[in-house]
C-alpha cells in the first residue's frame, strides 16, 4: 500500500469516494460538487489530501487544513476528514494515514489538532 499527498491525478477517483464519504455524513450525492470542490483545494493549495492506494487504486483519505491557534500561539493543521472505502476498513489504512500527516506536521513545526475534539494529536 501506497500512502501520498493527493495530486491533479487523483482528482476522479477521489471525488467519488469523496461523495461517498459526504453521503456517509447524511449528505446527499453530489460528485460534480465534489469535484470542483476538490478540484478547488488542490488548486489553491488550501488543504492538505492524503491519499491510500494499493495497485493503483484509490482506498481512502484524509484531509487537513491549515489555520492558526491564538491559545496554541503556532500554526496547526486541523484533522477534520476521514474516509476508507468499507470493503478495506479495519485494515489499519486510516491510522497509516494519519501517521503520514504526523510526520509531515513535525517537520513543518505544526501542530494536528482533531477538529472534532479539539485536541492536540501530539506530533
Amino acid at each position: 500500500m501506497q500512502i501520498r499527498l493527493a495530486s491533479n491525478i487523483d482528482l476522479q477517483p477521489l471525488s467519488h469516494i469523496f461523495d461517498q464519504y459526504r453521503q456517509s455524513c447524511e449528505q446527499l450525492s453530489d460528485i460534480n460538487g465534489c469535484y470542483s470542490f476538490l478540484s478547488q483545494r488542490l488548486s489553491e493549495n488550501d488543504s492538505i489530501i492524503f491519499v491510500a492506494l494499493e495497485d493503483g487504486h484509490l482506498l481512502g483519505f484524509i484531509q487537513l487544513y491549515p489555520s492558526f491557534s491564538s491559545l496554541m500561539l503556532q500554526p496547526v493543521w486541523f484533522f477534520d476528514d476521514a474516509f476508507v472505502l468499507p470493503q478495506y476498513r479495519n485494515k489499519g489504512i486510516a491510522s497509516q494515514m494519519i501517521a503520514r500527516a504526523r510526520v509531515l506536521a513535525k517537520s513543518a513545526q505544526v501542530a494536528l489538532v482533531d477538529r472534532h475534539t479539539e485536541q492536540d494529536l501530539k506530533v
